[in-house]
């Protein structure tokens, strides 16, 4: 049987003509019919996969292990994360801290990633990280209630992400005009409100692009899962080959001195205060792994492919990430005149001093364009999350946000998250302060999460946690505690106050809100958990409290009067 998945798997990736070569005795006609049989009998196995988790197949499967792995890979987008983080992380630490601290997060980050692919393989459904905490908890009760909180906070994180990724891009057009006429009057301080309000009609408009291409059907979006990853190498390409020269050619490079040993404290903050914040960059981002589990059901041999786009992503983009931030230390000119610009991402003007002040539109076009597809991504991801959780009975009218399309694709939960990004949005109106906490919050809700989903296999499952394709071995238990703890610092880090009493004290914009935010979250999930939710999350699963408590198998029969298309087990 694994000899049969493999080789579904890599004719699913080279397609076709692969298939002709792999079987000369063949015309294409057998071959196509070949592969729809394979296709077929995988989809057979994922839908019993997932009907013995308590749910019906009821979204398009037909993405293949590429596909998944580009879904985290572009979720990642590890060059992008550390592009628009760079000031701040810079502020933090410094280079010495940038660079050694994402050595040690990201080993620590890949072993989070295996905990959670190890989870996703034994439990291929869409909402993935919520359902992994609900089995890694032993399910029951306790199980659900926990659940509940992830979802709650992974739900946050995400369409948080969603709006940042899009005014990200907006910065990126902002600053342009900026670095075209300094002496402008166009509004490009984010401090003014009228800048403000252009920024926010320009990430409303890029939202809506990322929105648009969710519509595809999904045999085509393969090719926007495709396109993400060829934009992120064409990007770090670009900026490993091109930006050196440029440097090379204008202000040079930093000094080795400069990048391997110097560290700076913008913030004012303790030194203790300063080391735990250099892990701010690492844990912003390789985050968002789960992507992969989060379209598990689309996804054809999805308790093998699903869990190696988990993982494996995890591991490129920390690969990618560390020669990337060397380039940027050694490349970018002097710190005070990094920061001297007074547009919303100084990044652009490093890229204007390098490669011209009109060749450097390349890489800006190039960084909107992964950007884009970043955002657009990330949507599917969340949209099945929010597909889950409304199958899972939460939200008002979860019979509509679970309902899928003619192409089966949840287009009511797209639109939804959309419209709720596009609120969050607005938030920067009146204040750049709340919403720039949102940027932590995109990264610590699902943080928090992963920590929870090791600290349950820790200490709850570990004796009765059933391993599936993807097996840590005895090594898991090992790799779900350094999953809680790595985890539990990464979001201490980033709800970590960034600067020190004495600027607080003068100007409270500079207050971390990302806590604040977290703590409203849970609160307002724990009052909706006992108002109403505890009666009726995992409906559809309500039985599996005494499966669990009996342990004993269940079989599956039709959920009557339940949310349409789930299973119970009884």
């Amino acid at each position: 049987m694994d000899d049969l998945h493999t080789s579904s798997e890599q004719r699913n990736a080279a397609g076709v003509v692969s298939d002709a070569i792999n079987f000369p005795g063949r015309n294409i006609h057998e071959n196509l019919e070949h592969d729809a049989e394979s296709q077929s009998t995988f989809a057979l196995e994922d839908n019993l996969d997932l009907q013995k988790l308590g749910y019906k197949s009821v979204l398009a499967r037909g993405w293949g292990g590429f596909d998944n792995f580009a879904c985290s890979f572009s979720a990642l987008y590890c060059i992008g994360g550390i592009r628009v983080l760079f000031s701040i992380a810079l502020n933090n630490g410094g280079p010495a801290a940038m660079w050694s601290s994402w050595i040690s997060g990201s080993i620590l980050s890949v072993v989070t990633a295996a905990t959670l692919a190890e989870a996703c393989s034994a439990y291929p459904a869409a909402g993935s990280i919520y359902y992994w905490a609900f089995r890694s908890w032993g399910g029951g009760k306790l199980g659900r209630f926990i659940s509940f909180l992830v979802a709650a906070w992974t739900l946050v994180a995400w369409t948080a992400f969603l709006a940042t990724d899009s005014l990200g891009v907006a910065n990126y057009l902002v600053t342009e005009v900026y670095v075209f006429n300094p002496d402008t009057s166009f509004p490009y301080d984010s401090s003014d409100v009228r800048a403000r309000a252009v920024a926010w009609s320009f990430s409303l408009l890029f939202l809506a692009i990322a929105t648009s291409m969710n519509f595809l059907p999904p045999r085509y979006y393969s090719w926007v899962f495709r396109a993400g990853v060829v934009v992120i190498l064409i990007d770090v390409l670009l900026n490993v080959i091109w930006l050196p020269i440029g440097v090379s050619q204008t202000y040079g490079f930093r000094s080795a001195d400069f990048v391997f040993t110097s560290t700076y404290n913008g913030g004012d903050t303790s030194p203790g205060l300063n080391w735990v914040l250099s892990w701010y960059l690492v844990a912003s981002c390789l985050v968002g792994e789960d992507a992969s589990g989060h379209v598990a059901e689309e996804t054809i041999s999805a308790k093998k492919a699903a869990a190696r786009g988990v993982f494996w992503a995890t591991v490129a983009s920390a690969i990618c990430g560390f020669p990337i931030i060397l380039v940027f230390l050694f490349c970018m000119p002097p710190i005070e005149e990094f920061y001297s610009t007074g547009a919303p991402q100084p990044f652009i003007n490093m890229y204007s001093l390098a490669l011209g002040p009109h060749a450097h539109v390349v890489a800006t076009v190039i960084a909107m364009i992964g950007a884009i597809l970043n955002t657009s991504i990330s949507m599917v991801a969340v949209s099945r999350l929010v597909f889950a959780i409304a199958r899972d009975s939460v939200f008002p009218f979860s019979n509509v946000l679970c309902r899928v399309s003619r192409s089966k694709q949840p287009h009511n939960a797209v639109i939804f998250i959309a419209v709720i990004a596009a609120l969050l949005l607005c938030t920067q109106l009146p204040s750049q302060v709340a919403f720039a906490s949102l940027t932590s919050t995109s990264a610590a809700g699902s943080i928090a999460a992963y920590g929870i989903v090791g600290l349950g296999r820790t200490f709850i499952t570990r004796t009765t946690f059933r391993p599936s394709f993807f097996d840590l071995g005895k090594y898991g238990l090992v790799m779900a505690i350094i999953t809680f703890f790595w985890n539990g610092f990464a979001f201490a880090a980033l709800c970590a106050p960034q600067y020190g009493d004495s600027l607080l004290d003068t100007d409270a914009s500079y207050f971390n809100y990302c806590i604040v935010i977290m703590a409203g979250v849970t609160i307002i999930a724990l009052e909706e958990w006992w108002r109403k939710s505890r009666g009726v999350w995992f409906y559809n699963l309500k039985d599996i409290e005494s499966v669990a408590s009996e342990g004993r198998e269940g079989h599956f029969e039709t959920q009557k009067g339940g949310p349409p298309s789930t299973t119970v087990l009884t």
